[in-house]
């Protein structure tokens, strides 16, 4: 399965350069994306675009009912992403969020994770969980070390 962070679904929402690579990962028929990673949507598209909450949910129901499935987070996920953010987290570094961690802690063995961010992506990688690494909003793709 490949779970999109909140930084793909965007993307694929405001016809950004990682759209297409979006889009055909959703064509493949197995993707998902977790509960948190909805919330930080809703909350980009609400709060920091301005659109009204109708709006949000006439663009994000489709994509919700047909095309992805929501695993659900329970108490073990939520065990692992808080030691993920205890062990990830640095102020001044990385800044791998919250929502990053719980999706983490979503991935099983197999999954793969979509996403532009580079905090995102590097811890991933140490976690041998494979990344689809998506170009930013600039059109840049970062390289994980």
């Amino acid at each position: 399965m490949t779970l999109l962070d909140s930084s793909a679904v965007l993307s694929l929402l405001w016809d950004e350069p990682g759209a297409d690579e979006v889009a055909e990962l959703m064509r493949g028929g197995n993707c998902a994306i977790s509960p948190a990673c909805l919330s930080e949507v809703v909350d980009k598209l609400i709060r920091g675009e301005g659109s009204s909450e109708a709006s949000v949910a006439q663009k994000l129901s489709p994509l919700i009912d047909e095309v992805v499935a929501m695993p659900p987070i329970d108490a073990t996920i939520g065990w692992r992403a808080g030691e993920l953010r205890a062990q990830h987290y640095q102020r001044a570094g990385d800044d791998l969020s919250q929502v990053d961690c719980l999706l983490l802690a979503t991935a099983q063995s197999g999954d793969q994770i979509a996403t532009s961010d580079g905090s995102l992506a590097k811890v991933a990688n140490s976690k041998e969980i494979d990344v689809v690494v998506l170009p930013d909003s600039m059109g840049r793709r970062r390289e994980i070390d």
